[in-house]
């Protein structure tokens, strides 16, 4: 008999991981293994902080049995009536420093509740403190997505996806395995049955046994020819794309067309195999924070090609970037998304993706990339207008916000400092100093 899939354990080994996040919310369609999954995300950070656990259901029975008052006040109560957070915050016995705060004496009403501009306060006082809001709420709710613009992100349970939640903002999942169908159904044993074969029968086994050793011959010569570009460990190379196409696309002129190809034509006179200077790390301190792990989306075998995959998915894809490579000695180029510290994170934003159809079933994976170039730091305000003026001159700059507030504007993500030096000179020829830092923040 198969056991029960323990949804708190499951968030428990999550929240271990969210020592960086300060408000978040849990996300899902049933108000049992949604609070199961926050409960378990609150204990396991209420060891080391404090932690506030919210109902935002009309009630979670998991977070409801952990208040031991008759209190009935809750989160409706104080967003409609003023009521203090420190009257319905109830602390849970034997638990570090958790406390639950029940959904109130009435269901909320999410189109007044969850956009409301107090939430930004809220999280801006937890994180002041350096406490942890962790809120329970169902992916149907109307403006679920102001509600984790709010926070640091959110957390899925189950399948269910906002349908307007942007991928960017979700920063964990916990699903329950599927199980293996084939292994659960008895077997049943059949007795063979003993069959006797007709003259044309073995006439035509004959012919298929010779067609087969044919076809071995014939794929053993062509697996013992040279190949112009080797495919073991990579992604798939797709074929040249149709750069004609990416005339029209917004943000992707003629005349920057016309850049690209220049600096393609600057690569491709860099001979492969030449001596080029690898880049110091400016922050080696900064290597146990990187925000090292990332989704490999697709390869293209031009820049154009690259700046055209990026255009058409990067609405939805936080940190996009891409990065040269060697492969068999020609120069193609890796299309990533993402920049987390734990590689959970990244499966996670990876299952969104195929979720979505950005990245097909089976496609894609997560991969190490700690190392990218500091291009500028800057203000959280100024991050659209720089990102949009570096896309205008086909750099593939993304933000990370800092603990500080600022941005770092980053270009590339690379897994050694020989694969960053690659994209070194480019740089230069852009007129940029190029700076190789680990990465690290957080995705806007």
């Amino acid at each position: 008999m198969r056991r029960a899939f323990d949804w708190e354990a499951a968030g428990f080994a999550l929240g271990e991981t969210l020592g960086e996040y300060c408000a978040i919310v849990v996300i899902g369609t049933d108000p049992v293994t949604t609070g199961r999954v926050a409960v378990g995300v609150g204990r396991a950070q209420a060891t080391k902080r404090r932690v506030a656990v919210g109902d935002l259901f009309a009630e979670s029975p998991p977070i409801q049995e952990l208040v031991e008052t008759d209190d009935p006040h809750g989160l409706v109560d104080s967003f409609l009536y003023g009521v203090s957070l420190s009257k319905i915050a109830h602390e849970v016995r034997d638990a570090g420093e958790l406390y639950v705060m029940p959904s109130g004496t009435e269901p909320p009403t999410y189109e007044e509740i969850l956009p409301n501009p107090r939430w930004h306060r809220l999280t801006a006082g937890f994180r002041e403190v350096g406490a942890l809001l962790v809120l329970a709420a169902p992916a149907s709710a109307p403006h679920i997505e102001d509600l984790v613009a709010a926070t640091d992100g959110a957390v899925l349970v189950g399948e269910a996806v906002p349908r307007k939640l942007p991928v960017a903002n979700v920063i964990g999942s916990v699903r329950e395995p599927k199980a293996d169908a084939a292994a659960e159904e008895e077997s049943v044993a059949v007795p063979p049955v003993e069959r006797r074969w007709t003259r044309r029968q073995r006439f035509a086994a004959g012919g298929g046994v010779l067609l087969t050793l044919a076809l071995a011959f014939v794929a053993f010569w062509l697996a013992t020819r040279p190949i112009s570009v080797m495919t073991r460990g990579h992604t798939a190379v797709p074929q040249k794309p149709d750069t004609s196409r990416a005339k029209t696309v917004a943000g992707l002129g003629r005349d920057s067309l016309t850049a690209d190809s220049a600096r393609d034509s600057l690569r491709d006179t860099v001979p492969v195999g030449a001596v080029v200077a690898t880049p110091a790390i400016s922050d080696p301190a900064d290597s146990a924070t990187a925000a090292a792990f990332a989704v490999e989306l697709s390869i293209a075998n031009t820049e154009a090609g690259a700046i055209l995959k990026l255009q058409e998915n990067g609405k939805n894809l936080p940190a996009a970037t891409f990065s040269p490579v060697l492969i068999q000695g020609s120069r193609w180029f890796k299309v990533v998304g993402g920049a987390f510290i734990n590689r959970g994170s990244a499966d996670s934003l990876l299952a969104v993706l195929r979720q979505r159809k950005i990245v097909e079933p089976g496609s894609g994976s997560v991969v190490r990339l700690p190392f990218a170039f500091l291009i500028e730091v800057v203000t959280a305000a100024a991050v659209p207008g720089m990102l949009a003026a570096h896309a205008d001159h086909g750099i593939p700059v993304y933000a990370l916000r800092q603990d500080d507030g600022s941005a770092w504007l980053l270009a590339g993500a690379f897994e050694t400092t020989d694969q960053a030096s690659l994209y070194a000179e480019s740089l230069r020829a852009s007129g940029i100093t190029p700076k190789l830092v680990y990465r690290k923040g957080r995705m806007f």
